[in-house]
């Protein structure tokens, strides 16, 4: 991943938890884990599932039920492949051992709604976009062509709520979402995925 990528991901993500930490009462905050499958033209390049994700988010709840915010996540995609004869950026073969690395940071405008906003169990279904920060590096051997793009990125989700107590507005966050950027590069027309994701809410009053 070239350092100007790994520049603005620190910097995006401290001005996130700098922002996060003047929030005032009446906002909420959810950090979750997430592991991410590639699905589509995403596999021609990587196939593997990606542990290393997590979401943040910061949000207003308007009431018991909705609630819009803003939200940064991060994945990061590897996958080697045996050696074999592979063509080059500048067309040129070479026998070498393949590796594709792809690295994201969507940040998007995030919406919840609790189907059911009492009991145990409380369904919500999410909605989000926003713009994606990608990098893609593939290298042969010890070349490697990297690339980044700034792309505009749709999300959708459910899961459940399960509050920690009856007096209490944190909770416990588990779901799944679909994601697309539209993306062309590497031979990837969309940058499409599946993610599951589990974390906790909580108020900062």
């Amino acid at each position: 991943m070239a350092p100007i990528s790994k520049n603005i991901r620190l910097t995006l993500i401290l001005m996130f938890f700098a922002f996060a930490s003047k929030a005032q009462n009446g906002l909420q905050m959810d950090i979750a884990y997430r592991v991410d499958i590639p699905t589509g033209s995403f596999t021609n390049q990587v196939s593997n599932a990606s542990a290393k994700g997590f979401n943040a988010a910061l949000s207003y709840s308007f009431n018991t039920k909705f609630s819009l915010g803003l939200m940064v996540s991060y994945n990061d995609y590897y996958q080697k492949y045996p050696r074999a004869l592979y063509t080059d950026a500048h067309g040129s073969t070479i026998s070498a051992v393949m590796t594709n690395s792809i690295q994201q940071t969507p940040i998007q405008v995030v919406a919840d709604y609790k189907l059911i906003d009492k009991g145990i169990i409380q369904p919500y279904v999410g909605l989000g976009a926003g713009f994606n920060l990608v990098s893609y590096d593939q290298y042969l051997g010890e070349f490697d062509n990297p690339q980044n793009a700034f792309k505009p990125t749709f999300s959708g989700d459910a899961g459940i709520f399960i509050p920690v107590s009856r007096i209490s507005s944190t909770a416990i966050r588990i779901g799944a979402g679909y994601n697309f950027t539209p993306l062309n590069m590497g031979g990837i027309k969309n940058l499409n995925t599946f993610d599951i994701h589990a974390g906790v809410r909580f108020p900062f009053n």
